[in-house]
């Protein structure tokens, strides 16, 4: 009997202990008054769930704090076990909006947030991040780093949001932000590159010499006269006919027409009244 009632009290304590930095990560004080922070209260990369080497955690908040500072568009990830009694949805929207991210009075910035217990994932934007990561712009983010979530190799997948949050950032300060009508392209890993190249260079070299092996019994002639057969080559009538012309029209669509989807980006208001964009799923 004993041993039950202790096995039960263990399994309790592990509950309490593993939601404890759930509800941490987004102070009460203000999601139960909801309000707004007058500054940031925590730092760019906050990884509860014990998820990225602590060295690579250590490049990798640099260089958030870096793009963010330089854009002034916060740039934020956070990972967590478990998000209690929340949707994905509403638990990355709390984070960014009750620990004070963004910039400006518009709160500008975005948040990937990652949760280890169902194996979520969200994206959400907020002021001008709403407008940098249109609903495409979502998609093809997520179609870039999910690869690597799936594997476990979180740190390259976060490292790789940066750099396409950095892109993202700069053709929006241009005012073409990517959107089905300007697609983004897709990043090339540098290993993939090489590996490319060198396998190209190895099987030119074995089709080379394998033509180069059946041309045992070619020799080589020092003059045209002798691959020409005297007397064979003879002119007998020289006409011009002319035959026919053929002309293709080709039909030119507008850029406007010629994806047949609308653009932008879909929003939602938050508990704290923000307007966020949002994206997500399993990993």
């Amino acid at each position: 009997m004993m041993k039950k009632i202790f096995a039960a009290l263990a399994a309790a304590a592990v509950m309490v202990i593993s939601a404890i930095p759930a509800f941490a990560s987004i102070p009460e004080e203000f999601a139960s008054t909801r309000t707004i922070p007058a500054e940031r209260l925590k730092p760019r990369l906050v990884d509860d769930a014990d998820i990225i080497p602590e060295l690579a955690e250590s490049a990798l908040l640099k260089k958030l704090d870096r793009i963010s500072e330089e854009y002034q568009i916060d740039v934020v990830i956070f990972t967590c076990y478990s998000l209690g009694d929340r949707s994905p949805q509403a638990y990355a929207d709390d984070y960014y909006d009750y620990n004070g991210f963004g910039f400006g009075q518009s709160k500008d910035g975005f948040v990937l947030m990652l949760s280890m217990e169902e194996r979520d994932r969200w994206f959400s934007g907020c002021g001008k991040g709403i407008e940098i990561f249109t609903d495409y712009g979502q998609q093809f983010m997520w179609d870039q780093i999910l690869p690597e979530l799936k594997k476990g190799d979180y740190a390259e997948a976060f490292d790789e949001f940066a750099d396409i949050s950095e892109d993202f950032i700069k053709e929006w300060q241009k005012g073409t932000p990517y959107d089905v009508n300007h697609k983004a392209k897709g990043r090339l890993h540098p290993g993939w590159i090489l590996g490319s190249l060198i396998g190209g260079a190895v099987i030119g070299l074995i089709v080379s010499e394998s033509i180069k092996a059946q041309l045992t019994s070619v020799s080589m002639q020092h003059g045209a006269d002798d691959y020409i057969r005297k007397g064979s080559f003879k002119i007998t009538v020289k006409r011009d006919n002319f035959l026919y012309k053929n002309v293709t029209r080709t039909r030119i669509e507008s850029s406007s027409g010629s994806s047949g989807r609308s653009g932008g980006t879909s929003s939602h208001h938050s508990s704290s009244g923000h307007s966020h964009s949002g994206s997500g799923g399993k990993f």
